[in-house]
C-alpha cells in the first residue's frame, strides 16, 4: 500500500493513481482506508467520472453519510447523466459514516460526531465531534484535494448531507466559511443556529424536508430556515410528499446536479 501523511490508500486506489497521467476510459469508484492525524483509521470513497485527469481542476461534491451514496448506487445514476449529456462530470468524495455504538452510550459515532445538538449533552460526545470536525475539514477535504485535483477553493466545492449528516453540515457552514460555498442539506432533524452569530461569507443553503418527516408536522424546519436566513445565508428551500427517505433525497441531489453542473 502506498503510504502518505494524510491518508492510507488501498490497493484498488493505488492502482487508479498509478495511470494518474492518463484520462479515465470508464468512471471509478474507489473505497479506501485514511489513516488521519491521530492514528485512527476511518473509511471513505471517491467517485471519479468518465473523462477525468489530473491535468484539470475538478468541481467537487464532498457527501457525509457517503455509504448513501454506495448503497443506493449513486454512481450508476450520475454515469447516466454526464453520459446522456445532461450534466458536467464533477467528482463525489464520500466519507463513510460510523454506525457503531459509543461505549458507554445508548447513540452510534455518526450521531455524536455528525449532531452538535446531541455532542453538547456530554463532553466525551462534543470530543468526538470535535474529532470528527478536524478530521473532515482539515485532513479529508486536503486531502481529495491534493489527491484527486479537485477545486483548491470553497466555490468549487459542495457539501452534501442527509439527516444527521444535514446538521453537520448547517454547523460546519457556520464554524468554517471557508470549507463550502453551498451546502445541500435534506431533512436535517436536530440543528440549532443559536450557538452562532452571523456567517461572515455569502453561503448558500439547499434545503428540503418531507411532508410526512418525523417532525414535519412542527415549525422546526420554518423556523430554523428562518435562523439560518438571519445570520445572513441565502437559503432555497422546498418541500416533498414523502418522509424520512433515502430515494427522495437520491431523486433531489440528481436534480440538484441538472441545476448546478448543466452540460455546457
Amino acid at each position: 500500500m502506498k503510504k502518505n501523511g494524510f491518508g492510507l490508500l488501498t490497493i484498488a486506489a493505488a492502482l487508479v493513481l498509478t495511470a494518474c497521467n492518463k484520462t479515465l476510459e470508464e468512471s471509478q469508484y474507489n473505497e479506501f482506508e485514511f489513516k488521519c492525524a491521530d492514528g485512527s483509521v476511518r473509511n471513505a470513497a471517491v467517485y471519479l467520472p468518465l473523462g477525468w485527469t489530473p491535468k484539470q481542476e475538478w468541481p467537487v461534491i464532498f457527501m457525509e453519510d457517503g455509504l448513501v451514496f454506495k448503497d443506493c448506487d449513486f454512481k450508476t445514476s450520475i454515469d447516466s447523466l454526464v453520459d446522456l449529456g445532461e450534466i458536467r462530470p464533477l467528482v463525489v468524495a464520500c466519507s463513510y459514516e460510523n454506525k457503531m455504538k459509543v461505549p458507554g452510550f445508548k447513540i452510534s459515532y455518526r450521531n455524536a460526531e455528525f449532531v452538535e445538538n446531541i455532542a453538547r449533552t456530554d463532553d466525551k460526545l462534543m470530543q468526538l465531534y470535535d474529532k470528527h470536525l478536524s478530521f473532515f475539514k482539515d485532513e479529508f477535504i486536503p486531502y481529495i484535494t491534493r489527491k484527486y485535483s479537485t477545486a483548491g477553493s470553497r466555490d468549487g466545492r459542495i457539501f452534501f448531507g442527509t439527516s444527521n449528516s444535514a446538521d453537520f453540515g448547517l454547523s460546519l457552514s457556520m464554524r468554517d466559511t471557508t470549507a463550502f460555498a453551498e451546502y445541500w442539506c435534506y431533512s436535517p432533524v436536530n440543528s440549532s443556529m443559536s450557538y452562532y452569530g452571523m456567517v461572515p461569507a455569502t453561503t448558500s443553503y439547499r434545503i428540503c424536508w418531507g411532508t410526512k418527516e418525523e417532525v414535519g408536522q412542527f415549525d422546526y424546519f420554518p423556523e430554523l430556515i428562518m435562523s439560518i436566513r438571519k445570520r445572513g445565508g441565502k437559503v432555497s428551500s422546498w418541500v416533498f410528499d414523502g418522509g424520512h427517505d433515502r430515494a427522495w433525497w437520491k431523486y433531489w441531489f440528481l436534480e440538484e446536479l441538472k441545476r448546478q453542473f448543466p452540460a455546457e
